[in-house]
């Protein structure tokens, strides 16, 4: 099994995502470091049952090592997939057990940054851009002084999208921006990224700056290209090219993307698959076609 490990970091390294993902779970790992990459390489091929196991598996090893720290930033990306795929009271007692570990640890962390982020996406959600504001710039400054760029990466966003809810539009997109440019560059690991370049194409479609759009659009497919593995992202990405299609009245082009992306979405099953069918709602209404287009609003439901 050891040998199995060893080739599955090897191809986690070289982000062969479904290679990665069917040596580490063949090699039943122990060591965090390993649980980890299996969590996250579950993750980016769609397998969000294994991922949250493998990292509830992480983070218990991690209380019997006596981390509460690491055990704790297990905790938030085990909760962080659970909402994502709208499984919020298990996501939310993830978060709650992991402020407890810190609570119990004392002092600041990465890891306390982290669960500081629901906090601003809730605040966002709710209206209250100011207080989401406030909470990001507050995850900015932690980040920054621990030096961690996935932190930094997930709280610019927030303040970038604070911004843009204030009306503060030119400050927003500088914003955006600016955490792209760390994406682009390789700093921020695969599953934040992910979050990043997806959250900051629907916020520039939101202002109508379709320029902004594009281009991101066109990094985001690149990045996955280079990735072929990845799952929600790919899929992502498809929906974001349709729309950008869409805006610029290619509505042919922009069916087939749409579909694409429900195709590549829905084996496995991954909760951005309602994106795709939204998407194809929405086209299927422009074209007059209303009753494909209540089908389709239903399945995204």
């Amino acid at each position: 099994m050891a040998g199995t490990i060893e080739l599955g970091r090897e191809a986690f390294a070289r982000q062969a995502w479904a290679d990665a993902y069917a040596l580490l779970a063949a090699g039943d790992p122990q060591e965090v470091d390993d649980l980890e990459r299996l969590a996250v390489a579950a993750y980016l091929v769609g397998r969000g049952d294994e991922s949250a196991r493998a990292w509830e598996q992480a983070h218990r090893a991690c209380v019997l090592l006596g981390d509460g720290d690491r055990a704790a930033r297990c905790a938030f990306w085990l909760a962080l997939g659970l909402l994502l795929r709208g499984d919020a009271a298990q996501g939310g007692g993830w978060l709650a057990r992991a402020e407890r570990l810190l609570d119990e640890a004392g002092g600041e962390s990465v890891a306390r940054g982290f669960l500081r982020v629901p906090a601003v996406l809730d605040a966002l959600e709710s209206g209250d851009a100011a207080r989401a504001n406030e909470l990001a710039q507050e995850v900015v400054t932690l980040a920054r002084r621990l030096g961690d760029p996935d932190l930094s990466a997930l709280a610019v966003l927030g303040s970038g999208q604070a911004s843009l809810a204030l009306g503060e539009t030119a400050r927003g997109l500088k914003l955006l921006d600016e955490v792209m440019v760390s994406v682009t560059t390789g700093e921020v690991s695969p599953i934040p990224a992910g979050i990043v370049y997806c959250a900051v194409i629907e916020a520039c479609m939101d202002v109508f700056d379709l320029r902004r759009a594009a281009e991101w659009t066109e990094a985001l497919h690149g990045w996955c290209a280079a990735q072929p593995d990845l799952v929600p992202y790919s899929g992502q990405c498809l929906v974001h090219r349709s729309q950008v299609l869409q805006a610029h009245g290619a509505w042919t082009e922009a069916v087939a993307e749409a579909e694409q992306a429900r195709r590549r979405l829905s084996d496995p099953i991954h909760p951005a698959v309602g994106l795709a069918f939204y998407q194809q709602g929405e086209l299927h209404r422009l074209r007059g076609e209303h009753a494909a287009a209540e089908q389709a609003y239903r399945a995204a439901s």
